[in-house]
């Protein structure tokens, strides 16, 4: 009967997390902005978000980057650790290609490095066929993307 009630919570835990990961994502990225918005002149900061939130590549890495978290999450919530690791290692392939690198900043850098070492942590725990440790170092890995994209929105971008 415990197992089964830290699995819940496990899996209470890991639909919390998915539903604050999708919370931080922007609108332009969810594709739910249908209006388009009169040009005008706006300052730097402002321009820049735009910018990056208007970039289809980016949104397309984006998106992929989503599918491979919704992977996971389904991975996590029916018990298919094959489905959790493949969507581990797409993200750990994803944060090493150029298209990543944002930015060369030191803080930026760091935040990478962590969620390269988080998604290991889940590839590790998923192989090793341990749910409550996939589950825990998935929320390890989506609290690693929170915390970068607030950095990239409220430093990196406003200072560009």
């Amino acid at each position: 009967m415990k197992m089964k009630q830290a699995r819940f919570l496990t899996l209470i835990g890991c639909t919390a997390a998915a539903i604050c990961f999708s919370a931080f994502i922007s609108p332009n990225l969810r594709g739910d902005s249908k209006e388009k918005k009169p040009e005008s002149r706006k300052p730097e900061a402002e321009q820049a978000t735009e910018d990056v939130a208007g970039d289809p590549v980016l949104q397309h890495f984006m998106r992929e980057k989503l599918t491979a978290s919704t992977n996971i999450l389904e991975g996590l919530a029916i018990e298919d650790f094959r489905l959790i690791g493949n969507g581990a290692r797409r993200l750990y392939k994803m944060s090493t290609v150029e298209k990543w690198n944002y930015s060369n900043d030191a803080m930026y850098r760091q935040f990478s490095s962590e969620f390269q070492r988080a998604t290991q942590d889940l590839i590790k725990a998923s192989d090793d066929r341990s749910l409550d440790r996939s589950a825990l170092k998935w929320i390890d890995v989506t609290m690693k993307c929170i915390e970068c994209h607030r950095y990239v929105r409220e430093i990196l971008v406003v200072e560009n």
